[in-house]
Protein backbone atom coordinates (compact mmCIF):
# COMPACT_ATOMS: atom_id res chain seq x y z
CA UNK A 1 0.00 0.00 0.00
CA UNK A 2 1.45 3.54 -0.62
CA UNK A 3 0.44 6.53 1.39
CA UNK A 4 0.99 10.11 -0.53
CA UNK A 5 0.56 13.32 1.28
CA UNK A 6 -3.13 15.55 -0.21
CA UNK A 7 -3.05 19.19 -0.55
CA UNK A 8 -6.10 19.02 2.31
CA UNK A 9 -3.46 17.80 4.86
CA UNK A 10 -5.37 14.18 4.74
CA UNK A 11 -3.04 10.85 3.52
CA UNK A 12 -4.09 9.20 0.18
CA UNK A 13 -3.71 5.70 0.41
CA UNK A 14 -3.67 3.47 -2.96
CA UNK A 15 -4.16 -0.19 -2.68
CA UNK A 16 -2.93 -2.71 -4.74
CA UNK A 17 -5.05 -5.40 -6.88
CA UNK A 18 -4.38 -7.94 -3.94
CA UNK A 19 -5.12 -5.84 -1.25
CA UNK A 20 -8.30 -4.66 -2.83
CA UNK A 21 -9.66 -8.22 -4.04
CA UNK A 22 -9.36 -8.52 -0.16
CA UNK A 23 -11.29 -5.77 0.65
CA UNK A 24 -13.98 -6.80 -1.96
CA UNK A 25 -14.48 -10.18 -0.58
CA UNK A 26 -14.90 -9.45 2.51
CA UNK A 27 -18.34 -8.08 1.25
CA UNK A 28 -21.37 -5.68 1.58
CA UNK A 29 -24.79 -6.51 2.12
CA UNK A 30 -25.82 -3.96 -0.23
CA UNK A 31 -24.86 -2.70 -3.63
CA UNK A 32 -24.04 1.09 -1.97
CA UNK A 33 -21.89 -0.84 -0.07
CA UNK A 34 -20.15 -2.37 -2.46
CA UNK A 35 -19.88 1.09 -4.75
CA UNK A 36 -18.63 2.74 -1.60
CA UNK A 37 -15.77 -0.06 -0.98
CA UNK A 38 -14.64 0.08 -4.55
CA UNK A 39 -14.92 3.68 -4.62
CA UNK A 40 -12.66 4.33 -1.57
CA UNK A 41 -10.45 1.30 -2.34
CA UNK A 42 -8.32 2.72 -4.77
CA UNK A 43 -7.96 5.94 -2.95
CA UNK A 44 -8.27 6.15 0.53
CA UNK A 45 -7.75 10.05 2.61
CA UNK A 46 -6.14 8.59 5.88
CA UNK A 47 -5.57 10.65 9.11
CA UNK A 48 -2.12 10.47 10.87
CA UNK A 49 -2.64 7.78 12.40
CA UNK A 50 -3.68 5.56 9.49
CA UNK A 51 -7.74 5.46 10.22
CA UNK A 52 -8.95 5.72 6.76
CA UNK A 53 -11.99 8.76 6.90
CA UNK A 54 -15.39 8.09 6.89
CA UNK A 55 -17.22 9.40 5.14
CA UNK A 56 -14.16 10.16 2.41
CA UNK A 57 -14.36 14.14 2.10
CA UNK A 58 -14.63 15.57 -1.28
CA UNK A 59 -12.27 17.69 -2.87
CA UNK A 60 -14.49 20.78 -2.01
CA UNK A 61 -13.19 23.20 -0.16
CA UNK A 62 -16.93 24.34 0.86
CA UNK A 63 -17.34 20.53 2.09
CA UNK A 64 -17.79 20.61 6.28
CA UNK A 65 -15.59 17.77 6.59
CA UNK A 66 -12.85 20.06 4.52
CA UNK A 67 -13.12 22.94 7.11
CA UNK A 68 -10.24 23.77 9.68
CA UNK A 69 -10.52 22.54 12.97
CA UNK A 70 -10.71 25.67 14.52
CA UNK A 71 -13.97 26.51 12.50
CA UNK A 72 -15.54 22.91 13.58
CA UNK A 73 -15.14 23.57 17.05
CA UNK A 74 -16.62 26.93 16.96
CA UNK A 75 -19.64 26.21 15.64
CA UNK A 76 -19.52 23.03 17.48
CA UNK A 77 -18.88 25.09 20.94
CA UNK A 78 -22.18 27.11 20.14
CA UNK A 79 -24.17 24.39 19.21
CA UNK A 80 -23.32 22.85 22.38
CA UNK A 81 -24.16 25.61 24.58
CA UNK A 82 -27.20 26.43 22.57
CA UNK A 83 -28.47 22.75 23.48
CA UNK A 84 -27.53 23.33 27.38
CA UNK A 85 -29.49 26.82 27.33
CA UNK A 86 -32.68 24.98 25.31
CA UNK A 87 -32.23 22.31 27.22
CA UNK A 88 -31.87 23.20 31.03
CA UNK A 89 -35.12 25.48 30.68
CA UNK A 90 -37.90 23.95 30.63
CA UNK A 91 -37.58 22.10 34.13
CA UNK A 92 -35.56 25.32 35.60
CA UNK A 93 -37.89 24.95 38.63
CA UNK A 94 -36.93 21.17 38.89
CA UNK A 95 -35.53 21.73 42.61
CA UNK A 96 -37.78 24.88 43.74
CA UNK A 97 -41.72 23.85 42.65
CA UNK A 98 -42.19 23.20 46.42
CA UNK A 99 -41.55 26.69 46.81
CA UNK A 100 -44.19 27.52 44.18
CA UNK A 101 -47.00 25.46 46.00
CA UNK A 102 -48.31 28.15 48.55
CA UNK A 103 -48.14 30.89 45.38
CA UNK A 104 -51.09 29.19 43.69
CA UNK A 105 -54.77 28.84 45.18
CA UNK A 106 -55.74 25.52 45.83
CA UNK A 107 -52.74 23.77 44.27
CA UNK A 108 -50.13 21.25 46.02
CA UNK A 109 -47.16 19.74 45.71
CA UNK A 110 -47.82 17.36 42.72
CA UNK A 111 -49.75 20.00 40.46
CA UNK A 112 -46.57 21.61 40.54
CA UNK A 113 -44.78 18.38 39.94
CA UNK A 114 -46.89 17.98 37.07
CA UNK A 115 -45.16 21.34 35.54
CA UNK A 116 -42.11 19.23 35.25
CA UNK A 117 -43.70 16.51 33.66
CA UNK A 118 -45.16 18.73 30.79
CA UNK A 119 -41.54 20.65 30.43
CA UNK A 120 -40.79 16.58 29.61
CA UNK A 121 -44.14 16.37 27.45
CA UNK A 122 -42.50 19.33 25.50
CA UNK A 123 -39.56 17.86 25.34
CA UNK A 124 -40.85 14.39 23.89
CA UNK A 125 -43.06 16.00 21.14
CA UNK A 126 -41.31 19.26 20.12
CA UNK A 127 -38.92 17.62 17.98
CA UNK A 128 -41.49 15.75 16.08
CA UNK A 129 -43.41 19.28 15.12
CA UNK A 130 -40.47 21.26 15.19
CA UNK A 131 -37.44 19.92 13.33
CA UNK A 132 -39.19 18.94 9.89
CA UNK A 133 -38.59 23.28 9.26
CA UNK A 134 -35.11 22.12 8.94
CA UNK A 135 -36.24 20.72 5.48
CA UNK A 136 -37.29 24.26 4.73
CA UNK A 137 -35.13 26.85 6.29
CA UNK A 138 -32.16 24.79 7.54
CA UNK A 139 -30.89 23.45 10.71
CA UNK A 140 -28.91 26.71 11.74
CA UNK A 141 -32.82 28.99 11.48
CA UNK A 142 -34.28 26.18 13.08
CA UNK A 143 -32.21 26.46 16.24
CA UNK A 144 -31.93 30.13 16.04
CA UNK A 145 -35.83 30.87 16.58
CA UNK A 146 -36.30 27.54 19.00
CA UNK A 147 -33.87 29.64 21.36
CA UNK A 148 -36.06 32.91 20.77
CA UNK A 149 -38.80 31.16 21.66
CA UNK A 150 -37.21 29.77 24.58
CA UNK A 151 -36.25 33.06 25.84
CA UNK A 152 -39.67 34.01 25.58
CA UNK A 153 -41.34 31.38 27.39
CA UNK A 154 -39.29 32.16 30.69
CA UNK A 155 -40.69 35.84 30.17
CA UNK A 156 -43.59 34.03 30.27
CA UNK A 157 -42.89 32.03 33.20
CA UNK A 158 -41.41 34.49 35.51
CA UNK A 159 -44.53 36.68 35.36
CA UNK A 160 -47.33 33.86 35.63
CA UNK A 161 -46.61 34.57 39.81
CA UNK A 162 -50.68 35.68 40.45
CA UNK A 163 -52.72 32.93 42.85
CA UNK A 164 -54.43 32.17 39.33
CA UNK A 165 -51.81 31.77 37.29
CA UNK A 166 -51.11 28.21 37.37
CA UNK A 167 -52.54 27.16 34.04
CA UNK A 168 -51.08 29.45 32.21
CA UNK A 169 -47.43 28.81 33.87
CA UNK A 170 -48.35 24.88 33.13
CA UNK A 171 -48.69 25.81 29.54
CA UNK A 172 -45.79 27.98 29.61
CA UNK A 173 -43.92 24.84 30.44
CA UNK A 174 -45.20 22.52 28.17
CA UNK A 175 -44.34 25.64 25.50
CA UNK A 176 -40.72 26.02 26.52
CA UNK A 177 -39.78 22.43 26.53
CA UNK A 178 -40.96 21.98 22.49
CA UNK A 179 -38.61 25.06 22.21
CA UNK A 180 -36.19 24.16 24.50
CA UNK A 181 -34.84 20.40 23.42
CA UNK A 182 -34.72 21.74 19.56
CA UNK A 183 -31.17 22.75 19.67
CA UNK A 184 -30.03 19.57 21.43
CA UNK A 185 -31.78 17.35 18.61
CA UNK A 186 -30.38 19.47 15.76
CA UNK A 187 -26.90 19.42 16.94
CA UNK A 188 -26.49 15.98 16.34
CA UNK A 189 -26.99 16.52 12.35
CA UNK A 190 -23.92 19.23 12.86
CA UNK A 191 -21.82 16.49 14.58
CA UNK A 192 -22.42 14.27 11.52
CA UNK A 193 -21.46 16.77 8.96
CA UNK A 194 -18.56 17.94 10.37
CA UNK A 195 -17.05 14.86 12.38
CA UNK A 196 -15.18 11.77 10.60
CA UNK A 197 -16.53 8.11 12.28
CA UNK A 198 -13.46 8.04 14.19
CA UNK A 199 -14.70 11.28 15.83
CA UNK A 200 -17.97 11.20 16.45
CA UNK A 201 -17.63 9.12 19.31
CA UNK A 202 -16.15 12.28 21.05
CA UNK A 203 -18.45 14.63 20.54
CA UNK A 204 -21.23 12.66 20.97
CA UNK A 205 -19.63 12.16 24.51
CA UNK A 206 -18.96 16.14 24.83
CA UNK A 207 -22.10 17.05 23.15
CA UNK A 208 -25.08 14.44 25.24
CA UNK A 209 -23.35 15.07 28.36
CA UNK A 210 -23.17 18.46 28.17
CA UNK A 211 -27.39 17.86 27.36
CA UNK A 212 -28.08 16.33 30.54
CA UNK A 213 -26.15 18.45 32.83
CA UNK A 214 -28.30 20.80 31.47
CA UNK A 215 -31.05 19.20 32.89
CA UNK A 216 -29.72 18.41 36.86
CA UNK A 217 -27.51 21.56 36.79
CA UNK A 218 -30.19 23.77 35.25
CA UNK A 219 -32.20 22.86 38.37
CA UNK A 220 -29.64 23.29 40.70
CA UNK A 221 -28.43 26.52 40.08
CA UNK A 222 -31.80 27.50 40.33
CA UNK A 223 -31.56 25.79 43.41
CA UNK A 224 -28.90 28.36 44.97
CA UNK A 225 -30.87 31.21 42.92
CA UNK A 226 -34.31 30.43 45.27
CA UNK A 227 -32.72 30.30 48.20
CA UNK A 228 -32.29 34.03 48.42
CA UNK A 229 -34.71 35.26 46.06
CA UNK A 230 -38.15 34.78 45.05
CA UNK A 231 -38.82 31.86 42.80
CA UNK A 232 -39.48 33.71 40.14
CA UNK A 233 -35.38 34.38 39.67
CA UNK A 234 -35.05 30.83 38.48
CA UNK A 235 -36.47 31.67 35.50
CA UNK A 236 -35.42 35.17 35.26
CA UNK A 237 -31.90 33.56 35.14
CA UNK A 238 -31.82 31.59 32.56
CA UNK A 239 -32.07 34.52 29.93
CA UNK A 240 -28.17 35.17 30.03
CA UNK A 241 -27.13 31.81 28.88
CA UNK A 242 -30.16 31.69 26.44
CA UNK A 243 -29.40 34.95 25.32
CA UNK A 244 -25.79 34.35 25.04
CA UNK A 245 -26.67 31.20 22.65
CA UNK A 246 -28.48 33.18 20.59
CA UNK A 247 -25.75 35.78 19.50
CA UNK A 248 -23.23 32.58 19.11
CA UNK A 249 -25.42 30.81 17.33
CA UNK A 250 -26.06 33.93 15.04
CA UNK A 251 -22.46 35.30 14.92
CA UNK A 252 -21.02 31.89 13.95
CA UNK A 253 -23.37 28.83 12.76
CA UNK A 254 -23.04 27.85 9.25
CA UNK A 255 -25.33 25.60 7.47
CA UNK A 256 -23.35 22.19 7.19
CA UNK A 257 -25.44 20.37 4.99
CA UNK A 258 -23.05 18.98 1.79
CA UNK A 259 -24.31 16.51 -1.09
CA UNK A 260 -21.39 14.16 -1.86
CA UNK A 261 -22.62 12.92 -4.94
CA UNK A 262 -21.05 13.04 -7.92
CA UNK A 263 -21.60 16.34 -10.28
CA UNK A 264 -24.37 17.19 -7.52
CA UNK A 265 -24.88 21.00 -7.95
CA UNK A 266 -24.08 22.42 -4.36
CA UNK A 267 -26.30 25.48 -2.97
CA UNK A 268 -24.76 29.10 -3.48
CA UNK A 269 -24.99 31.39 0.00
CA UNK A 270 -23.35 34.68 -0.16
CA UNK A 271 -19.01 34.79 0.71
CA UNK A 272 -20.04 37.98 2.38
CA UNK A 273 -20.19 37.93 6.29
CA UNK A 274 -23.15 39.89 6.85
CA UNK A 275 -24.89 38.50 3.55
CA UNK A 276 -24.47 35.22 4.47
CA UNK A 277 -25.85 35.46 7.81
CA UNK A 278 -29.08 37.13 6.69
CA UNK A 279 -29.12 34.35 3.95
CA UNK A 280 -29.04 31.55 6.64
CA UNK A 281 -31.50 33.17 9.34
CA UNK A 282 -33.78 35.27 7.55
CA UNK A 283 -35.66 33.08 6.79
CA UNK A 284 -32.73 30.37 6.03
CA UNK A 285 -34.31 28.79 2.82
CA UNK A 286 -31.38 30.18 0.78
CA UNK A 287 -29.70 27.19 2.46
CA UNK A 288 -31.71 24.38 1.04
CA UNK A 289 -32.41 23.20 -2.83
CA UNK A 290 -35.00 25.00 -3.98
CA UNK A 291 -37.86 22.84 -5.73
CA UNK A 292 -37.98 20.44 -2.72
CA UNK A 293 -38.63 22.40 0.74
CA UNK A 294 -41.77 20.79 0.65
CA UNK A 295 -41.38 17.29 0.29
CA UNK A 296 -38.19 17.20 2.77
CA UNK A 297 -40.35 18.48 5.12
CA UNK A 298 -42.88 16.09 4.27
CA UNK A 299 -39.73 13.40 4.40
CA UNK A 300 -38.58 14.36 7.74
CA UNK A 301 -41.91 14.42 9.35
CA UNK A 302 -42.37 10.95 8.96
CA UNK A 303 -39.44 9.41 8.76
CA UNK A 304 -39.06 9.51 12.68
CA UNK A 305 -42.30 8.00 12.97
CA UNK A 306 -40.48 5.19 10.35
CA UNK A 307 -37.20 4.82 12.75
CA UNK A 308 -39.08 5.02 15.96
CA UNK A 309 -40.87 1.73 15.17
CA UNK A 310 -37.78 0.05 13.59
CA UNK A 311 -36.68 -3.17 15.16
CA UNK A 312 -33.18 -1.86 16.08
CA UNK A 313 -34.72 1.84 17.50
CA UNK A 314 -37.18 -0.33 20.09
CA UNK A 315 -34.53 -2.11 20.82
CA UNK A 316 -31.90 0.45 21.64
CA UNK A 317 -35.19 2.90 22.98
CA UNK A 318 -36.18 -0.12 25.32
CA UNK A 319 -32.34 0.60 26.50
CA UNK A 320 -32.44 4.11 26.66
CA UNK A 321 -35.87 4.31 28.01
CA UNK A 322 -35.29 2.45 31.18
CA UNK A 323 -31.32 3.17 31.66
CA UNK A 324 -32.55 7.29 30.85
CA UNK A 325 -36.03 7.41 32.11
CA UNK A 326 -34.96 5.71 35.66
CA UNK A 327 -31.65 8.57 36.41
CA UNK A 328 -34.43 11.08 34.98
CA UNK A 329 -37.18 9.81 37.62
CA UNK A 330 -34.56 10.00 40.51
CA UNK A 331 -34.14 13.74 39.53
CA UNK A 332 -37.52 14.56 39.25
CA UNK A 333 -38.61 12.89 41.82
CA UNK A 334 -35.37 13.81 44.65
CA UNK A 335 -37.40 17.24 45.89
CA UNK A 336 -40.04 14.67 47.19
CA UNK A 337 -37.87 12.53 49.47
CA UNK A 338 -35.52 15.34 50.12
CA UNK A 339 -37.19 18.49 51.46
CA UNK A 340 -39.61 17.02 53.85
CA UNK A 341 -38.60 17.24 57.39
CA UNK A 342 -37.15 14.38 59.02
CA UNK A 343 -40.06 13.09 61.15
CA UNK A 344 -42.31 13.36 57.63
CA UNK A 345 -39.52 10.62 56.38
CA UNK A 346 -37.04 13.08 54.65
CA UNK A 347 -33.85 14.91 55.09
CA UNK A 348 -35.20 18.27 55.87
CA UNK A 349 -32.92 19.74 52.77
CA UNK A 350 -33.74 23.51 51.78
CA UNK A 351 -33.28 24.28 48.29
CA UNK A 352 -29.80 25.30 49.21
CA UNK A 353 -28.71 22.57 50.30
CA UNK A 354 -30.44 20.11 48.08
CA UNK A 355 -28.79 22.29 45.06
CA UNK A 356 -25.48 21.15 47.05
CA UNK A 357 -26.43 17.81 47.04
CA UNK A 358 -27.48 17.24 43.15
CA UNK A 359 -23.60 18.28 42.66
CA UNK A 360 -22.47 14.78 42.96
CA UNK A 361 -24.53 14.10 39.84
CA UNK A 362 -22.53 16.70 38.36
CA UNK A 363 -19.72 14.94 39.46
CA UNK A 364 -20.73 11.82 38.20
CA UNK A 365 -21.59 13.63 34.96
CA UNK A 366 -18.17 14.96 34.61
CA UNK A 367 -16.46 11.75 34.91
CA UNK A 368 -18.37 10.17 32.52
CA UNK A 369 -17.75 13.12 29.63
CA UNK A 370 -14.06 12.49 30.21
CA UNK A 371 -14.26 8.80 29.99
CA UNK A 372 -16.31 9.35 26.86
CA UNK A 373 -14.06 11.73 25.56
CA UNK A 374 -10.90 9.25 25.84
CA UNK A 375 -12.65 5.64 25.03
CA UNK A 376 -15.95 5.93 22.86
CA UNK A 377 -13.67 6.18 19.89
CA UNK A 378 -11.27 4.24 21.30
CA UNK A 379 -12.57 1.05 22.34
CA UNK A 380 -14.65 0.37 19.19
CA UNK A 381 -11.68 0.82 16.80
CA UNK A 382 -9.31 -1.11 18.76
CA UNK A 383 -12.28 -3.83 18.02
CA UNK A 384 -12.35 -3.04 14.56
CA UNK A 385 -8.52 -3.45 14.55
CA UNK A 386 -9.36 -7.02 16.23
CA UNK A 387 -11.94 -8.18 13.92
CA UNK A 388 -9.60 -7.19 10.85
CA UNK A 389 -10.43 -3.42 9.98
CA UNK A 390 -13.44 -3.20 8.75
CA UNK A 391 -16.21 -1.72 10.54
CA UNK A 392 -19.79 -2.60 12.48
CA UNK A 393 -21.58 -0.05 14.35
CA UNK A 394 -22.21 -2.41 16.86
CA UNK A 395 -18.51 -1.71 17.65
CA UNK A 396 -19.67 1.42 19.51
CA UNK A 397 -22.03 -0.52 22.05
CA UNK A 398 -18.85 -2.24 23.68
CA UNK A 399 -19.00 1.38 25.78
CA UNK A 400 -22.35 -0.13 27.43
CA UNK A 401 -20.79 -2.65 28.99
CA UNK A 402 -19.22 -0.89 32.01
CA UNK A 403 -22.20 1.15 32.92
CA UNK A 404 -24.65 -1.30 32.61
CA UNK A 405 -23.18 -2.63 35.60
CA UNK A 406 -22.67 -0.21 37.57
CA UNK A 407 -26.39 1.63 37.04
CA UNK A 408 -28.21 -1.21 39.17
CA UNK A 409 -26.00 -0.90 41.77
CA UNK A 410 -26.58 2.41 41.80
CA UNK A 411 -30.60 2.33 41.96
CA UNK A 412 -30.48 -0.53 44.45
CA UNK A 413 -28.41 1.91 46.80
CA UNK A 414 -30.47 4.56 46.01
CA UNK A 415 -33.93 3.07 47.01
CA UNK A 416 -32.19 1.56 50.08
CA UNK A 417 -30.74 4.63 51.25
CA UNK A 418 -34.10 6.36 51.17
CA UNK A 419 -36.03 3.47 52.38
CA UNK A 420 -34.15 3.06 55.50
CA UNK A 421 -33.25 6.47 56.02
CA UNK A 422 -29.43 6.24 55.18
CA UNK A 423 -26.65 8.35 55.51
CA UNK A 424 -27.14 11.50 52.74
CA UNK A 425 -23.04 10.40 52.22
CA UNK A 426 -24.04 6.97 50.94
CA UNK A 427 -27.38 8.93 49.02
CA UNK A 428 -24.87 11.35 47.27
CA UNK A 429 -22.36 7.97 45.66
CA UNK A 430 -25.92 6.50 44.72
CA UNK A 431 -26.90 9.52 42.70
CA UNK A 432 -22.69 9.46 41.31
CA UNK A 433 -23.18 5.97 40.12
CA UNK A 434 -26.55 6.73 38.75
CA UNK A 435 -25.23 9.49 36.88
CA UNK A 436 -22.04 8.86 35.85
CA UNK A 437 -23.36 5.61 34.35
CA UNK A 438 -26.42 7.12 32.47
CA UNK A 439 -24.21 9.41 30.86
CA UNK A 440 -21.60 6.86 29.75
CA UNK A 441 -25.01 5.23 28.12
CA UNK A 442 -26.72 8.04 26.88
CA UNK A 443 -24.46 9.28 23.89
CA UNK A 444 -23.12 5.35 22.72
CA UNK A 445 -26.70 4.90 22.39
CA UNK A 446 -27.08 7.83 20.41
CA UNK A 447 -23.92 8.05 18.10
CA UNK A 448 -24.94 3.73 17.38
CA UNK A 449 -28.69 4.73 16.40
CA UNK A 450 -27.53 7.63 14.30
CA UNK A 451 -24.54 5.91 12.35
CA UNK A 452 -27.64 3.08 11.56
CA UNK A 453 -28.98 6.04 9.72
CA UNK A 454 -26.58 8.22 8.41
CA UNK A 455 -29.05 9.69 5.73
CA UNK A 456 -31.57 10.76 8.71
CA UNK A 457 -29.24 11.57 11.30
CA UNK A 458 -32.05 14.16 13.13
CA UNK A 459 -34.59 12.30 12.45
CA UNK A 460 -32.90 9.22 14.77
CA UNK A 461 -32.26 11.69 17.60
CA UNK A 462 -36.02 12.55 16.91
CA UNK A 463 -36.60 9.13 17.58
CA UNK A 464 -34.72 8.24 20.22
CA UNK A 465 -35.43 11.40 22.09
CA UNK A 466 -39.22 9.77 22.17
CA UNK A 467 -38.05 6.87 23.95
CA UNK A 468 -35.21 8.73 26.33
CA UNK A 469 -38.27 11.41 27.38
CA UNK A 470 -41.05 8.91 27.92
CA UNK A 471 -40.30 6.83 30.87
CA UNK A 472 -39.14 10.50 32.80
CA UNK A 473 -43.09 11.69 31.57
CA UNK A 474 -44.31 8.80 32.91
CA UNK A 475 -42.84 8.16 36.29
CA UNK A 476 -44.22 11.54 37.34
CA UNK A 477 -47.61 10.22 37.16
CA UNK A 478 -46.88 6.67 38.39
CA UNK A 479 -43.78 7.51 40.60
CA UNK A 480 -45.83 8.19 44.15
CA UNK A 481 -48.55 5.23 43.16
CA UNK A 482 -45.62 2.67 42.40
CA UNK A 483 -44.31 3.91 45.58
CA UNK A 484 -47.26 3.40 47.72
CA UNK A 485 -47.73 -0.36 46.21
CA UNK A 486 -44.03 -1.66 46.35
CA UNK A 487 -41.94 0.71 48.74
CA UNK A 488 -39.69 3.32 47.59
CA UNK A 489 -37.04 0.93 48.15
CA UNK A 490 -38.52 -2.06 46.08
CA UNK A 491 -39.35 0.67 43.75
CA UNK A 492 -36.32 1.16 43.07
CA UNK A 493 -35.20 -2.19 43.54
CA UNK A 494 -37.31 -3.24 40.53
CA UNK A 495 -35.72 -0.42 38.61
CA UNK A 496 -32.33 -2.37 39.12
CA UNK A 497 -34.02 -5.63 37.62
CA UNK A 498 -35.32 -3.70 34.85
CA UNK A 499 -31.99 -2.62 34.18
CA UNK A 500 -30.52 -6.41 33.99
CA UNK A 501 -33.11 -7.38 31.92
CA UNK A 502 -32.77 -4.22 29.38
CA UNK A 503 -28.96 -5.01 29.57
CA UNK A 504 -29.95 -8.51 28.28
CA UNK A 505 -31.84 -7.36 25.46
CA UNK A 506 -28.82 -5.22 24.53
CA UNK A 507 -26.41 -7.48 24.59
CA UNK A 508 -28.38 -9.05 21.88
CA UNK A 509 -27.99 -5.94 19.79
CA UNK A 510 -24.38 -6.24 20.61
CA UNK A 511 -23.38 -9.54 18.88
CA UNK A 512 -26.79 -9.72 16.32
CA UNK A 513 -27.21 -5.72 15.82
CA UNK A 514 -26.12 -6.57 11.55
CA UNK A 515 -28.98 -8.84 11.76
CA UNK A 516 -31.28 -6.58 13.48
CA UNK A 517 -30.78 -4.01 11.47
CA UNK A 518 -31.88 -5.48 8.24
CA UNK A 519 -35.47 -6.06 9.71
CA UNK A 520 -36.14 -2.28 8.77
CA UNK A 521 -39.44 -1.41 7.31
CA UNK A 522 -38.16 0.87 5.49
CA UNK A 523 -34.99 0.75 3.47
CA UNK A 524 -35.23 3.85 1.83
CA UNK A 525 -34.17 5.41 5.32
CA UNK A 526 -31.51 2.39 6.76
CA UNK A 527 -28.14 3.60 5.50
CA UNK A 528 -25.26 2.54 7.56
CA UNK A 529 -21.71 2.59 7.17
CA UNK A 530 -21.46 -1.05 7.68
CA UNK A 531 -18.69 -3.29 6.24
CA UNK A 532 -16.50 -0.23 5.10
CA UNK A 533 -12.34 -0.17 6.14
CA UNK A 534 -11.66 2.33 8.58
CA UNK A 535 -8.11 0.76 10.32
CA UNK A 536 -5.42 0.37 7.72
CA UNK A 537 -2.44 0.71 10.04
CA UNK A 538 -1.27 -2.37 11.79
CA UNK A 539 0.57 0.61 13.93
CA UNK A 540 -2.90 1.55 15.32
CA UNK A 541 -4.05 0.66 18.78
CA UNK A 542 -1.03 -1.68 19.50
Amino acid sequence: MSRTPHQDGFVKESLSESQLATTLSQGSSTKKESINDVRTSYEQKTDANGIILIPQPSDDPADPLNWPLRKKIIIFACICLSGFAGQMSPNSNQLTFMLQVPNYVGRTSDDLLNSVAAGLAGWMAGPFIITPLAGAIGRPAVVLYSLIGTFACQIWAANMDGPDDFMPFLFSRLVCGMFGVIPAIMGVGFIMDMFFLHQRGKAFALFEVLIIFAVVGGGTLGGFIAETNPWTYVFWWTLGPIGGAIISVFLFVEDTTFDRTPGAIQRQLPTGYFANRMATFFIGTRTQPSGQRLATVKFRAISPIKIVFTPVTIMVGMYVFVALGLPIMQASTMAVYMMPPEVAGGYGLSSLRLAFFTMTAWLGMFAAQLYGYLFNDKIPLYVAKRKGGAWHPEYRLSNVILPGIILPIGLGIWGAGIEHHLDIVLLAFAGFLIWFSALLILPVCYNYIVECFTDNPVEAAVALNGYRISFGIMSVFVSTRWDEAVGVGWMWGMGAFFVVFVNIVMLFVIFKGHLVRQWSFSKSIAAAEDGERIVSSPAYGA
